[in-house]
């Protein structure tokens, strides 16, 4: 049927047709609304007819301007004073400023179907995150930067006939970019810059300390496997002789890692604690006590590896001493920083 279509006899023929060719398309209630809206006009004494105009399938400027056509061609020569507009709402509701250049709109009246409302809503929301997702840089840089990457890297390396290394680069990009999101690493990185020159000592002791930490780890296996290369061989070809030979497998990388892995810790604590001095925070001093922990831990740590590796029972005794007095000192370190903590705090609030 060519639109417009005018009249009551007209428009129920429309929608009986259309509800025929498509039994599930909402505008079919649409029509029958419209034509319950003008018998409700007519019973109150008001003079009205009722129209169905269509737009076109692409949208935009040409459904717009085809609406504003036909509407005009039903008002000509007519006395009518308004428009009461039924649609079941969606991109329908975007030709108003159309018709209000025509006649004033006196009413809005949206049809929602019972049995789809719901489902129109989400469309529309997830239509509304879609275009987020792609639009906006924030989100785009993931949804779309990320696999377009891997596409791109993953289709040089197999047109290269390297479809291991395509399949290994797409495992590290997407691994990579899980751990950078899931854990935040980009929003502390961003948090710490925005903290003027503060910032980039705590960025200056995270690089360092993580680089030291990771060359102490290194440097503890290659002395476990110098020193205890046949049991190394032996948990390889049997991994269940770890029970056996852990302990001082274990001890070995303990022994081997120990300095440089503390020596990392200590310098990350280190440069949190000059960060807070510089920007006056109270944390500094928690910053100190951390350090002396690690100091005292050291000597702790470092007899529980001799003890792994040869079990001595002055091993014991002087591993049992250490923690009574790493104990001692970490309890008068920390009531004496809590005191003074607490005061300075009461004193800021006076």
């Amino acid at each position: 049927m060519k639109t417009p279509v005018v009249g009551r006899d007209g428009a129920l023929q429309a929608a009986m047709k259309l509800a025929l060719a498509d039994p599930e398309e909402a505008d079919t209630n649409a029509i029958f609304a419209a034509v319950k809206k003008l018998d409700e006009l007519r019973a109150s004494g008001i003079e009205a007819e009722v129209a169905v105009v269509c737009g076109e399938e692409s949208r935009g400027f040409q459904a717009d301007r085809k609406v504003r056509r036909e509407v005009e061609s039903v008002l000509q020569g007519s006395s009518y004073t308004g428009i009461v507009f039924v649609s079941d709402g969606g991109d329908d509701e975007q030709v108003l400023p159309v018709l209000q250049s025509i006649r004033p709109i006196a009413s809005v009246y949206r049809i929602a179907i019972k049995h789809s409302r719901t489902v129109e809503e989400t469309y529309m929301v997830l239509g509304r995150y879609l275009r987020m997702l792609v639009f906006e840089t924030r989100y785009s840089r993931w949804f779309l930067g990320v696999p377009g990457l891997i596409l791109l890297l993953a289709g040089v390396l197999i047109v290269s006939n390297r479809v291991f290394e395509a399949q290994l680069a797409t495992l590290l990009i997407l691994g990579g970019a899980f751990f950078v999101r899931g854990f935040g690493v980009d929003r502390s990185i961003a948090g710490i810059l925005s903290q003027r020159p503060y910032g980039y000592i705590r960025l200056f002791s995270i690089l360092t300390g993580v680089l030291v930490l990771l060359v102490g780890i290194s440097s503890g296996y290659e002395y476990m496997v110098s020193q205890a290369s046949q049991l190394v061989a032996a948990i390889s070809a049997n991994p269940s002789s770890f029970l056996v030979y852990g302990a001082i497998v274990t001890g070995y990388f303990l022994k081997g890692s120990l300095p440089l892995v503390w020596a990392g810790l200590a310098i990350y604590t280190t440069g949190t604690m000059l960060a807070h001095m510089v920007r006056g925070s109270v944390r500094a001093w928690r910053d100190a006590v951390v350090l002396v922990m690690l100091g005292l831990l050291y000597f702790p740590m470092d007899t529980f590896s001799t003890f792994l590796i040869g079990g001595q029972r002055e091993s014991t005794i002087l591993l049992v001493s250490y923690v009574l007095f790493g104990l001692a000192v970490i309890f008068g370190v920390t009531s004496t920083v809590y005191g003074r903590v607490r005061t300075k705090s009461s004193m800021a609030k006076e």
